[in-house]
């Protein structure tokens, strides 16, 4: 533990460390975290056993946790803290058609229509000095769109107040991480508040979306060809359809990349029925182990030049070849992320439609640095200068 800490307290997530010590003691190794015992799984092909081949069962004593948080109902027995394997699979059938590539095409609509609100809202303040923080109207922009799309909830206006869903959702997964790292921390009075928190789905798109922003103000070179392809394929469509997005491949690339980068959820636990062996490794029955994404997708031995910020890398014609498994930021096997189509359009039709529409310059000064609370999200929140763009 004060291993970690020092590792967090230098600006790195728990994640780094095991990126730091992978490189002495390899790619799967275990570690103790105050009495528990777990297996850290960063090599591609035993991601691969844990996830699809194994399709080892969900760690019961992490999951369950999300059942009830600092005493009171969470989770409940949802799809994510159910660990119950047959009762999940019912579930998982449940939702599953919903999720269907070709139901999720009818949001189109929805996704353009929000993503036409979120530039209106920029226009009022794209003066090229008026400071923004992405982060923030992101995550006001996908809950609005979640919870409309879902639930059909209207959360009313961009420009209004930010709903309370919208306020206390991060108190809520920090709440999560916490306990998590602390079996004490719910003793404390101090900690009571997280109980007055929520959870929802649209974090994860609202964080991928800022990061993209970064990494693109970081690599001129990139943004720029982003722009080329976008102007010259979709420059002049008001309505971008899922036909038109697969005339953009490079921002395809651009999104797998940050997604490798900044994965959606930066890690999975799972857990041993029975001895096991993994990759030459004999795991006692009953073992957590933990699948770190970040750490894997970022590990020079899984990625070439993996800090680097490369969307080429993802291009067909590449000639840098590495494991599907060495990026898996939506995770992998029949507990693949539901909503991961989901995702992926709505994304591309949001930077979509701010490409379109506004240049943007990233506020000097900032790190992407990663605050760490199931999901990571840039501790900075990523500050631009909106510009309109003047395009014949």
């Amino acid at each position: 533990m004060p291993s970690m800490a020092k590792v967090i307290a230098a600006g790195g997530i728990m994640d780094d460390y095991f990126l730091q010590i992978s490189k002495t003691y390899g790619m799967v190794f275990r570690v103790f975290l105050w009495n528990n015992v777990f297996v850290i799984v960063l090599d591609p092909e035993c991601i691969k056993d844990v996830l699809v081949t194994g399709n080892h069962q969900k760690s019961k004593r992490i999951y369950s946790r999300l059942t009830n948080l600092f005493g009171t109902r969470f989770l409940g027995q949802g799809l994510e803290a159910q660990i119950d394997n047959k009762h999940w699979v019912v579930q998982r059938k449940h939702f599953d058609q919903w999720f269907k590539p070709h139901y999720v095409r009818q949001f189109a609509s929805e996704f353009n229509e929000f993503a036409n609100q979120f530039t209106e809202y920029l226009n009022t303040y794209a003066d090229g000095k008026t400071e923004i923080h992405t982060l923030d109207t992101f995550n006001k922009l996908t809950m609005h769109l979640l919870y409309k799309v879902a639930f059909n909830v209207d959360m009313g206006p961009l420009l209004g107040e930010n709903h309370p869903f919208v306020t206390k959702m991060k108190t809520a997964l920090l709440g999560i991480s916490v306990s998590n790292k602390n079996p004490f921390v719910a003793k404390s009075c101090y900690n009571w508040y997280f109980l007055n928190s929520y959870l929802t789905g649209q974090e994860t798109s609202a964080s991928t979306m800022s990061c993209m922003l970064f990494l693109l103000g970081q690599n001129p070179g990139c943004y720029k060809r982003l722009q080329i392809e976008i102007d010259e394929n979709v420059g002049a469509v008001s309505v971008i359809t899922l036909n038109e997005l697969e005339k953009l491949p490079y921002l395809d690339m651009v999104l797998k990349e940050t997604l490798r980068l900044y994965p959606v959820a930066k890690a999975t636990f799972r857990e041993t029925a029975s001895d096991y062996n993994l990759g030459g490794h004999l795991i006692p029955g009953g073992t957590d182990m933990f699948v770190s994404f970040y750490a894997t997708s970022r590990s020079e031995q899984n990625v070439r030049n993996p800090t680097e910020f490369l969307p080429e890398r993802f291009h067909s014609d590449s000639s840098e070849s590495f494991s599907k498994y060495a990026s898996t930021p939506f995770s992998a096997g029949p507990h693949t992320c539901i909503g991961r189509k989901f995702a992926e359009i709505e994304m591309k039709i949001m930077i979509a439609k701010i490409i379109q529409n506004f240049d943007f310059e990233l506020i000097p000064g900032q790190t992407c640095e990663l605050t760490d609370s199931v999901t990571l999200f840039p501790k900075d929140g990523v500050k631009c200068f909106f510009r309109q763009r003047k395009t014949a």
